[in-house]
């Protein structure tokens, strides 16, 4: 998928690369979403998805990493306004674009726990684009046209 110019660098956090340290950068989304003026439908789908791609990168992203974890959250304003979101680590490489969306179970009985963050982050958003850049993972977020 082609993403969208990056257009305007809005603001960055670094976080840690503990699960108590998502708060952090879910509450400066939040901030952000305010001072922009973001549609509550497109301050939802960012925050939803950035938990669910930071608790992945928390929780697998630097088992059995030597070197010491670095996530870097970048937001940009697309040309046509919208919010974009690059979430940057120096974690294990891993593409979540390359998950194949959960089979659809025949009962509650049947369906498993956990397993959907890509697939809600599908849904939220326009597009969801990984790279590997040197030693880095950069998940980009682009959040589809308000309504």
């Amino acid at each position: 998928m082609t993403l969208p110019a990056a257009g305007t660098l809005v603001s960055t956090i670094d976080v840690g690369a503990r699960i108590d340290d998502i708060t952090d950068a879910t509450g400066w989304l939040g901030e952000l979403a305010e001072r922009e003026g973001w549609p509550d439908e497109t301050r939802f789908a960012l925050e939803l998805s950035l938990e669910e791609a930071l608790t992945n990168v928390v929780s697998y992203g630097f088992a059995g990493v030597d070197t010491a974890p670095r996530i870097r959250i970048e937001c940009y304003r697309l040309p046509d306004g919208r919010p974009m979101v690059r979430l940057i680590d120096n974690g294990v490489p891993f593409d979540p674009t390359t998950i194949a969306e959960p089979e659809v179970p025949d009962s509650l009985e049947e369906a498993k726990i956990g397993g959907h963050g890509v697939q809600l982050m599908r849904h939220f958003l326009e597009s969801l684009a990984y790279a590997r850049e040197g030693e880095e993972n950069h998940l980009t977020l682009v959040t589809r046209p308000p309504s």
